[in-house]
C-alpha cells in the first residue's frame, strides 16, 4: 500500500493541476471519450445529491461498521492512560474523590508527576455504573463521542456550503485513519477535538439561535477539562471569531459580552487550578469540586514558554509540528497504521490547496457588496476552521509535537480537504470523482491492515500491555496471601486497580479488602499487595512456600523455576504460583 499511497500522491497532484486550471480542463475534455466520462460523472453526482439521505446514512453505517467492529477485541490490551482515566471514574462513583482523596477535582492528580484531564473520567461514570468497570465502559463513551463529531462536522459542513460538501465532509471524517484509530481507544486527551468540533457546530447556529450561542460557550468551556492543550487553542480560536461576528454583526456586543462571561463561569476553576500551581496557592473549593495543588509535576517542563531556553524550544516544538502537519506522521502504531499515516499521504496537496482554495472564495465574496446568503455561510465557517487551525499552530508552537497532544489539527485539515475534493469536482465531475475513490480505496486497505495484518495488531498489543488485565483478572480469585505485581511507571498499578477494583477506600486501607464471599477479609491492600518497581526487581527472594501469586511481563520468566512454580501465560504477561499450594 506505500507504493500505492506515492502513485495516489502524484495522481492527486495531476488532478488539482488540471481541475483548477482552466485551460487545461478544456483540453482534457477533448480527449476521446472524455466528454462523456464527465457527464456520466455528471449523472451520478446528481443522483447522490437527489439521494443525499440514503447516501448519509450508508455513510453513517460504514463509520459505525469500521469503528465499532471488533472494538472490544482491537486494539488488544489496555492503554494505561485510559486505564487511569477509568480507575479515577470509578473511584469518584464509588467515594466522591479521586484515587488520592480529592474530592471532583478539576485536574486529577494521576501519575503523580504528571496529571491528566478529568471531562472523560466525569463522562464514563454512568457508563461504569451500568456495565461495570470493564472495557466495554472503558471504550464505548469514547466510541460515541467520535460519532456525535462525525455528525456535528457533517451538520456543520452542509449548512455552510451545502450537501454536496457536507456529503463530502462527512467521507473525509468517516474513512480517515486518525480518527477511526482514535475511536477505538479510550485516551482522554483524544476527547478534546470532538469537544471543539461540537462547540464550532453550536456556534454557527448560534448566529441566528441565541441558545446555540450560549450553550457553544458552555462546551467551549468544557474543552480544557477533555485536554489541557485547549488553554492555547480554545482562546486563539473564540477571540478573533467574536471580534468578527461583532464587527459583521451576526451577533451583538452584549451577547458577545454574555458569552464570555459563560465561558469564564465554566472554564475559570480549570484555568485557576493553572493559577494553583503556578504560585504555589494551597487546594481551593468550589462547591463540591476542588481544584488540588500538586506538589510533584512536570507539565510546565512541556510548555515551551517555561524552557530554560524558550525561544529554541518553541522553534523545535514548530518543527516538529510542521511535519506533521505535512506528513502526518509520528511512528506510533496505536495512533496511524504505518502505511496510512493519521492522514493518507496524499491528502497533504488536498488540505493545502483546500486552504488557498477557501481563502481565495472567502476574500472574494467578501469584497462584493451584495452577498449571498450561502457565500456569507461559507465565509463565516471558513473563519471558524481557520481561526481553529490558527490555534492548533499555536499549540504546536508551545508544546512538544506528539500526535494526541496536536490533535486539535486533524479536524481544521478534514474540512479544507474536503472543500479540495468539492472544489475539484465543481470544476470537473471527473475530478472529484477520482479523487473520491482514491479515499475510498485507501479506506479499504486501511481497513485490511488494521483488522488483518497481526504483525501490526501484535506491535499495538505490546505498547497497550496485552496479557496484563487477562493475567490480573484470572488471578484475582486465586487463593493467596500477598500478590506480587512487577510494575513500571505505576503502570501496573493502574490497571491493578482496575482487575481487582479497588477504589480509594481500599487504597487508603480505609476499609479490608473484600473476600471471594464479597464480605470483608482482614487483609488491607498494602499487607496484601506488593508492587515490585524495576529498581527492586533484583531485590526480590522468592519463596516458593510463600502462598503468593506473581504477575509479570514474560521476559521475566526466567526469575521462576518452573519445577517450583505453575507458570501460566496470558499474552505478553505470565501468572506464576508455588506448586506447593496446588492442590
Amino acid at each position: 500500500m506505500q507504493n500505492l499511497m506515492w502513485v495516489f500522491l502524484a495522481m492527486t497532484l495531476g488532478i488539482l493541476a488540471v481541475a483548477l486550471n482552466g485551460e487545461m480542463r478544456e483540453k482534457m475534455m477533448k480527449l476521446p471519450g472524455m466528454a462523456g466520462a464527465e457527464e456520466t460523472a455528471q449523472k451520478v453526482s446528481r443522483f447522490v445529491l437527489e439521494h443525499e439521505a440514503v447516501c448519509v446514512l450508508l455513510l453513517v453505517c460504514a463509520a459505525i461498521l469500521v469503528r465499532a467492529w471488533a472494538f472490544i477485541a482491537l486494539p488488544q490490551g489496555q492503554n494505561q492512560d485510559g486505564t487511569m482515566a477509568a480507575v479515577e471514574a470509578y473511584c469518584l462513583m464509588r467515594d466522591g474523590v479521586d484515587h488520592y482523596g480529592h474530592p471532583w477535582p478539576t485536574y486529577f492528580e494521576a501519575w503523580g508527576g504528571t496529571q491528566m484531564s478529568t471531562l472523560y473520567s466525569y463522562i464514563m461514570i454512568p457508563f461504569i455504573r451500568v456495565f461495570g468497570l470493564t472495557k466495554l465502559a472503558l471504550r464505548l463513551p469514547m466510541l460515541l463521542c467520535s460519532l456525535l463529531a462525525i455528525l456535528a462536522g457533517w451538520d456543520l459542513a452542509r449548512r455552510a456550503c451545502g450537501k454536496g460538501y457536507g456529503m463530502l465532509l462527512l467521507l473525509t471524517v468517516a474513512v480517515n485513519p486518525w480518527h477511526i484509530l482514535q475511536s477505538r481507544w479510550a485516551l482522554e486527551a483524544n476527547l478534546m477535538p470532538h469537544v471543539l468540533i461540537v462547540a464550532c457546530w453550536l456556534l454557527f447556529l448560534g448566529r441566528s439561535r441565541r441558545w446555540a450561542l450560549y450553550l457553544s460557550m458552555a462546551v467551549f468551556g468544557l474543552a480544557p477539562y477533555a485536554y489541557g492543550v485547549a488553554t492555547f487553542v480554545t482562546p486563539v480560536l473564540l477571540i478573533p471569531m467574536a471580534v468578527w461576528l461583532v464587527s459583521a454583526k451576526r451577533i451583538r456586543l452584549r451577547q458577545a459580552l454574555l458569552c464570555v462571561l459563560i465561558f469564564t463561569a465554566v472554564a475559570g476553576p480549570y484555568f485557576l487550578t493553572l493559577a494553583i500551581q503556578a504560585f504555589e496557592w494551597e487546594t481551593m473549593t468550589i462547591g463540591p469540586f476542588s481544584l488540588p495543588r500538586f506538589y510533584d509535576t512536570m507539565r510546565a517542563n512541556d510548555i515551551s514558554l517555561f524552557a530554560p531556553n524558550p525561544y529554541e524550544r518553541m522553534i523545535s516544538c514548530f518543527g516538529a509540528f510542521l511535519r506533521q502537519f505535512l506528513i502526518n506522521s509520528y511512528g506510533a502504531s496505536y495512533n496511524e497504521v504505518s502505511w496510512a499515516h493519521t492522514m493518507y499521504p496524499f491528502t497533504a496537496p488536498l488540505y493545502l490547496s483546500g486552504l488557498y482554495l477557501w481563502w481565495r472564495k472567502s476574500r472574494k465574496d467578501s469584497s462584493r457588496k451584495n452577498i449571498a446568503a450561502d457565500a456569507v455561510d461559507s465565509g463565516d465557517l471558513f473563519r471558524l476552521i481557520g481561526f481553529w487551525l490558527l490555534g492548533a499552530a499555536v499549540n504546536g508552537l508551545m508544546i512538544p509535537g506528539v500526535i494526541n497532544r496536536q490533535n486539535a489539527v486533524y479536524y481544521p485539515l478534514m474540512f479544507m480537504t474536503a472543500y479540495s475534493v468539492y472544489a475539484a469536482g465543481k470544476r470537473l465531475k471527473l475530478a472529484g470523482s477520482a479523487l473520491i475513490i482514491m479515499l475510498l480505496v485507501s479506506f479499504a486497505g486501511l481497513c485490511g491492515s488494521y483488522f488483518g495484518d497481526r504483525a501490526y495488531q501484535d506491535r499495538v498489543a505490546r505498547s497497550f500491555h496485552e496479557g496484563l488485565q487477562e493475567a490480573l483478572t484470572e488471578t484475582k480469585d486465586w487463593d493467596y496471601d500477598h500478590y506480587y505485581v512487577f510494575d513500571q511507571d505505576k503502570i501496573a498499578l493502574t490497571q491493578l486497580m482496575f482487575a481487582h477494583r479497588i477504589d480509594y477506600t481500599l487504597l487508603s486501607e480505609e476499609k479490608d479488602l473484600p473476600g471471594r464471599d464479597g464480605q470483608p477479609s482482614g487483609w488491607y491492600f498494602n499487607d496484601r499487595y506488593i508492587i515490585i518497581k524495576d529498581e527492586d526487581k533484583e531485590n526480590l527472594e522468592l519463596n516458593p512456600m510463600d502462598c503468593a501469586v506473581y504477575v509479570f511481563p514474560k521476559e521475566e520468566s526466567v526469575r521462576f523455576n518452573p519445577e517450583e512454580y505453575e507458570i501460566t501465560v496470558f499474552g505478553n504477561y505470565c501468572a506464576a504460583y508455588p506448586r506447593y499450594w496446588i492442590y
